[in-house]
């Protein structure tokens, strides 16, 4: 019974939910309010659980001196800090919100504590950014070189001085290519083929000028949002009806007690 009543329950709030999408109609139209509220009220719960293993996990920590006992330290005197603070607000101003923005809990914990930590965070997620742009954008093989070549046009397009330096940086990136074909045209015996990669390689010396210091000295930004509306928007369309297909998938198997993960 321990397995069969979660099991049920899921079924039918998962088959209700279903109707209640497809049948605005009482008694079904106001199901997904009525399940909304039970929601608010089980996340209530399941945030006191929360918090209580958070404590738990913490205190252990410092119980048993581990390496980072500080971090746990600082975590469990922020936490029963803003509790007091809370519930002072509570007692000194009772109508009020002790959370609400024009509180004077929220306003300093927002521009002293928030916003510094925020700024920190962002600060070194930079480097971890830079780091995996330089891993992902290495011109190994041809995708990898137009992943960098547009993220380079739409850099360039974003930036103030974008237009002032596309002329420069399409001509490095036109010298490379032009570099790359005719370095593989010299492994090349076939004469047609190797013919075809010096032809490459002149179009794109050719194509420095009129691209790179007529086209994308004007309509560099113009670009970029071409790049972000049309390929880059049709490649995140795909993502996003994978990501929909597979959330529906997943939906019917827990719906029908096939993924049970969520009872361990």
């Amino acid at each position: 019974m321990k397995k069969e009543i979660p099991l049920a329950i899921t079924f039918i709030s998962g088959v209700l939910l279903v109707l209640a999408l497809f049948i605005p109609h009482k008694p079904f139209g106001n199901l997904e309010e009525i399940f909304n509220d039970w929601y608010i009220i089980v996340s209530g719960f399941t945030f006191l659980l929360g918090i209580d293993s958070l404590l738990g996990y913490n205190f252990g920590k410092l119980k048993r001196k581990e390496k980072d006992a500080p971090y746990a330290l600082v975590l469990i005197l922020s936490f029963f800090i803003t509790l007091t603070w809370g519930i002072v607000e509570i007692v000194r101003t009772p109508e009020h919100n002790p959370f609400g923005p024009t509180s004077t809990f929220s306003l300093y914990f927002y521009n002293s504590i928030f916003i510094p930590l925020q700024a920190t965070m962002f600060a070194i997620l930079s480097f971890f950014i830079a780091s995996a742009a330089y891993r992902a954008f290495r011109a190994k093989e041809i995708n990898s070189a137009l992943l960098l070549v547009s993220a380079v046009l739409v850099m360039l397009g974003r930036i103030p001085l974008g237009q002032s330096a596309a002329p420069y940086v399409i001509t490095v990136i036109f010298l490379i290519f032009a570099v790359y074909f005719f370095a593989e045209s010299a492994g090349v015996t076939e004469p047609k083929i190797k013919i075809a990669y010096i032809l490459v390689a002149l179009i794109f010396v050719a194509l420095i000028y009129p691209l790179g210091f007529v086209y994308f000295r004007q309509h560099i930004p113009e670009f970029a949002d071409w790049i972000m509306n049309v390929p880059q928007m049709a490649g995140k369309r795909g993502i996003m009806i994978g990501i929909a297909l597979g959330g529906i998938a997943m939906s019917i198997r827990i719906i029908l007690g096939i993924e049970r993960t969520y009872m361990k």
